[in-house]
């Protein structure tokens, strides 16, 4: 039987479009979706909706919207409604917080009782994707949930040392649900939501995003944490539009201080330098402001090394290919004289190993 409840809902979110600015204003007058469309062509809107959105509340029906949660519930894709328990405390508070969030994975994710936000470049250093996995592991390992959008460099290491944690993760899409972007965390994706993790999205399945998606997407990383933590971003980058919505919405930011040279940290370093985050050289103050006491950190800062694993032939070969500058899989698979399936299974071994870490643009390089 279909939810008419749900269906309002849903015509909601077609008639305000995507960012939904003024959502907590509509439903403050309105209180529920379905009386606001008895009310559309009876009152008059025109201070409250733009045009086009007027024009599209007249033109739209609710019941339009059966095919498309009929699909979601066959494609298991979770349809969260603002009223409803499982939609997100933190969020729904917010005056513009979407109607409607599409979930895959696990929804318990999304209400944990603590959450920091790790953001930062998609094409990071090597002290960024160190950095974040040191700080993501320790977070992980405290119980904290790591909010981040998916993407390529740091958002994928937060994700990893969640999964790697066995902690909640939540990963934030600037596109449809149904779309990985960037298809490289395909499997990313399944771990999380195979493990205690969720993805989420404004956007339904199959519908089209520009990339106007991303930002947009950047408020709800924001909202969805009690904590934000930048890990390296240049000084005007999507990373610093997510710290201007945590302000907006009074959530604490910190930053791991970077190379006073490396324009990778111009944005970190601005914000420690002008007094809008505070500094997080570990995972210790941001566990400390959530009000849970760090566990006592070794004195070596970097990525433990495991013991000496057993590698492969494959796996072997491929370690004295690898330096300390990242590369790609041609060129590690012609070091390495395997066959590009050869060179990607011993590059999986290792960096499972411990020995390689997998950077942007599917980069490696030893740890």
């Amino acid at each position: 039987m279909t939810d008419r409840r749900q269906l309002e809902w849903l015509w909601l979110s077609a008639v305000l479009g995507p960012g939904a600015a003024h959502c907590g204003q509509v439903l403050a007058l309105y209180g529920t979706p379905g009386e606001l469309y008895e009310a559309v062509g009876k009152e008059d809107m025109s201070g409250l909706l733009t045009p086009a959105q007027l024009r599209r509340a007249e033109q739209l029906t609710p019941e339009r919207f059966s095919p498309l949660l009929a699909r979601c519930h066959h494609m298991g894709v979770r349809v969260l409604c603002q009223d409803e328990e499982d939609y997100p405390a933190r969020l729904a508070a917010l005056s513009d917080a979407p109607p409607v969030l599409y979930c895959t994975g696990d929804v318990s994710a999304l209400s944990q009782p603590a959450a920091v936000a790790m953001i930062g470049s998609r094409r990071p250093s090597s002290y960024g994707v160190e950095a974040a996995a040191l700080i993501g592991g320790q977070l992980a390992q405290a119980g904290v949930c790591l909010v981040s959008g998916l993407a390529d460099g740091l958002d994928s290491e937060a994700h990893k040392a969640a999964v790697a944690a066995g902690a909640p993760t939540v990963g934030v899409l600037g596109t449809a649900i149904d779309k990985t972007y960037p298809v490289t965390n395909r499997r990313l994706r399944s771990e999380m939501e195979q493990g205690c993790g969720a993805v989420i999205s404004e956007f339904a399945p199959g519908e089209a995003t520009g990339a106007g998606g991303f930002l947009q997407r950047n408020r709800i990383i924001a909202a969805l944490a009690d904590a934000v933590c930048v890990v390296e971003a240049r000084q005007k980058s999507g990373t610093m539009n997510t710290v201007g919505h945590a302000k907006r919405y009074g959530r604490t930011v910190f930053a791991v201080p970077g190379a006073i040279f490396s324009p990778l940290c111009g944005g970190t370093n601005q914000l420690l330098e002008e007094g809008q985050a505070y500094a997080a050289p570990s995972a210790a103050p941001i566990l400390r402001h959530l009000g849970i006491e760090p566990a006592p950190q070794k004195s070596v800062s970097r990525r433990a090394r495991p013991a000496a694993p057993t590698l492969s032939a494959e796996a072997k070969a491929m370690q004295k290919a690898l330096t300390s500058q990242a590369q790609g899989l041609e060129p590690l698979a012609k070091a390495a004289g395997l066959s590009a399936g050869q060179a990607l299974a011993a590059l999986m071994e290792l960096e499972v190993s411990g020995i390689a870490v997998s950077g942007a643009g599917g980069q490696y390089r030893r740890v």
